[in-house]
């Protein structure tokens, strides 16, 4: 009993202890970290000294005026294959077409870092085309008349152009892909008019047994060949994977078996998502990413047809066409110009923009690079084709094929505005 008394007040001495101890010890207050990761950073730029833009967020700002016109002056418009400004005067005058089909007050470009209405847009390239005759001795100007704004993030900058592919108008022998026009059952929603569907019945949808469907897939065209025997085909071709590029890219030339050519013409789409082969055969483990060149993937597809269609099958979106005698066109409903062009997501550099941009190309296999200090028009759009990337338009002919698929490379860009149209 003793014992247990004596060892109860030796543990009540300890406890009495420890508190005192602890009681009486100083505090060391706290101290706060400050990482660089914890703070709300502002982007700052990290380029090179050649001003190659990186990564950073996607909005614009605005360059001072001195800085826009030493900008101004490093364009060179002959790196574009142009020898004089005024070459633009045409294809500027597509573009206020353009523009000029929209409401004025209407907005071209809605984002917290910038707004810009249609009366702007057209308003700054009706500028440009009065410019024209004073900027072969006077480039500067363009940074006098013309607010730049950065896209402090850049731009991937891609490569496409209008293939010229074998066809024929009728099946025959080797000619056994059939390029389809617009099927009279896809149906689009009219403007204004609303009905519970989703966004993608809204764009293509079909009416079967009196129930509101999607258009058919892909696979169902393709491998189900629920168009077949309709009489819709415009032309037949002899390569299945040149089709599927022709629907990438929206269109294309094709040489007839009596040298005659014809353009196919985007006239529709089944309103389904886009998804590029590229990024099918990396998920399905078919290619490796050091593998997904366009080359690698035709040859992988054609090699292996037993997957072929079931690989292009996964993308569901599909393109209509119709043939014309004219040139290619752009998103604008307007030919489009070798070097100057350019495809765009509008909710960031809408239709009708002038867009400042330098890059570098690869004229053919094994010739060093070329530097473009160039001003383009932003004149097409694609599904692909969103958020802060261009695709930069070559040309028309097989023989810019190395070009555009060996241009990929994030570039500095500036959308420009005439100072005039700001006013407004």
């Amino acid at each position: 009993m003793l014992k247990s008394i004596y060892f109860i007040k030796t543990l009540l001495g300890i406890c009495f202890l420890s508190l005192f101890i602890s009681g009486c010890a100083t505090k060391i207050p706290s101290v706060r970290k400050t990482s660089s990761s914890a703070r709300s950073k502002a982007w700052k730029s990290k380029r090179a000294k050649e001003g190659k833009a990186i990564s950073g967020p996607v909005k614009f700002s605005m360059l001072p005026s001195s800085s826009s016109e030493i900008a101004a002056r490093r364009i060179n418009i002959k790196s574009q294959a142009i020898s004089s400004w005024r070459q633009l005067g045409p294809q500027i005058r597509k573009s206020i077409e353009y523009a000029g089909r929209n409401p004025s007050g209407g907005l071209a470009l809605k984002r917290k870092d910038l707004r810009l209405t249609w009366g702007q847009l057209r308003k700054s390239l009706e500028d440009l085309e009065r410019l024209l005759p004073r900027l072969d001795i006077n480039p500067e100007l363009l940074g006098r008349y013309f607010v730049w704004y950065e896209l402090q993030s850049g731009a991937e900058m891609t490569g496409y152009y209008t293939p010229v592919i074998e066809a024929s108008l009728v099946k025959t022998g080797p000619y056994k892909y059939p390029v389809y026009r617009v099927p009279p059952d896809l149906r689009k929603a009219r403007p204004g008019q609303t009905h519970p569907w989703s966004e993608q019945l809204r764009k293509a949808y079909r009416v079967e047994n009196g129930k509101i469907l999607p258009y058919h897939s892909r696979r169902a065209i393709d491998v189900n060949k629920v168009l077949a025997g309709r009489g819709l085909e415009v032309a037949w071709l002899k390569d299945p994977v040149d089709l599927f590029y022709m629907h990438v890219q929206g269109g294309g030339v094709l040489r007839l078996p009596d040298g005659r050519l014809r353009t196919a013409v985007f006239s529709g789409t089944n309103g389904l998502s886009f998804k590029g082969l590229g990024r099918i055969m990396l998920e399905k483990g078919v290619l490796k990413k050091s593998q997904l060149s366009r080359e690698k993937i035709k040859g992988y597809l054609l090699s292996h047809p037993e997957r072929m269609w079931e690989l292009m099958a996964e993308n569901n979106s599909y393109i209509f066409f119709k043939l014309t005698r004219g040139q290619p066109l752009g998103a604008n409903g307007k030919p489009l110009m070798s070097m100057v062009s350019l495809a765009s997501d509008p909710a960031l550099i809408p239709l009708g923009s002038i867009v400042a941009f330098r890059t570098d190309i690869f004229p053919k296999k094994g010739s060093p690079s070329r530097r473009v200090n160039g001003l383009g028009l932003a004149q097409d759009a694609g599904k692909a084709i969103r958020g802060a990337r261009l695709d930069y338009y070559i040309g028309t002919g097989n023989e810019f094929k190395y070009t555009a698929h060996h241009l990929k490379k994030r570039v500095p860009v500036y959308l420009l505005i005439s100072r005039a149209a700001l006013r407004r």
